[in-house]
C-alpha cells in the first residue's frame, strides 16, 4: 500500500493586501477586509481578515506569519486560467484510491488545500466513480457525495465570481463555451 501524502503548502508566507480576492481552502471565495493585530490564546499576532463572498457573516482570521495557513490562500483565477482549467479537465483526474478511508482523508485534504487542479481532479474522479456505481445500481458513499458536492460548490463559486455570473449559471457558461461539464446530469437541474 502506498501512503497518502498530505497536501502541504511550500515556501514562505504569501503576501496579500486589503481588497484582494482570494480563495481560502474550504471557505472558498473571500475578500481581504483588512489586516489587524489580535490576541488569540494570549499571543498578539497580525491576521488577514477574510470575509466570505458567498457565505454572509462568515469571517476568518489567518495569521500573516503562518506559511501553512497563508499557503491555503490563493489569488482568484483569471478568466483565461479558468478556460485553461476547463480545457484540461478530462486529463486531470487522479488515479483512483480504492480504500474508502484513504479516499476520505485525501479528498478532505484536497478540499482544504485550495489547489484547483487537485480539486478538479477530485471532482472528476468522483464523477467517474459515481457513474460506475450507478451502472451497478449503487450510489456514492456519503463521504464521497459530500466531497463531490463541496468540491463542485467551491469551483462554481470561484468561477462565478471571476466570470461575474451567478454560481447557478456556471454550468450553462461551460456548456455554451464548449467546455466539458463536471456532471451533465446534475448540471441540467
Amino acid at each position: 500500500k502506498t501512503a497518502i501524502q498530505p497536501v502541504v503548502p511550500e515556501g514562505p508566507c504569501k503576501v496579500f493586501r486589503k481588497g484582494d480576492t482570494v480563495i481560502y481552502g474550504a471557505n472558498g471565495v473571500c475578500e481581504i477586509d483588512g489586516i489587524t493585530s489580535q490576541s488569540f490564546c494570549g499571543e498578539i499576532r497580525e491576521y488577514y481578515v477574510l470575509r466570505s463572498v458567498y457565505c454572509a457573516g462568515e469571517t476568518v482570521f489567518v495569521p500573516t506569519d503562518s506559511a501553512a495557513l497563508t499557503g491555503k490562500m490563493y489569488p482568484a483565477l483569471t478568466p483565461a486560467e479558468i478556460e485553461d482549467l476547463l480545457t484540461a479537465l478530462p486529463r486531470t483526474a487522479p488515479a483512483g484510491i480504492e480504500s474508502d478511508e484513504e479516499r476520505k482523508v485525501r479528498f478532505a485534504e484536497i478540499l482544504t488545500s485550495g489547489g484547483r487542479k487537485a480539486l478538479i481532479g477530485m471532482v472528476r474522479a468522483l464523477h467517474d466513480h459515481k457513474i460506475q456505481q450507478e451502472k451497478r445500481g449503487k450510489k456514492l458513499h456519503l463521504a464521497d457525495e459530500r466531497c463531490y458536492r463541496e468540491g463542485e460548490k467551491l469551483l462554481h463559486e470561484e468561477f462565478a465570481h471571476v466570470l461575474q455570473i451567478p454560481p447557478a449559471q456556471v454550468a450553462d457558461y461551460k456548456r455554451e463555451n464548449g467546455k466539458p461539464v463536471l456532471d451533465p446530469e446534475r448540471e441540467r437541474m
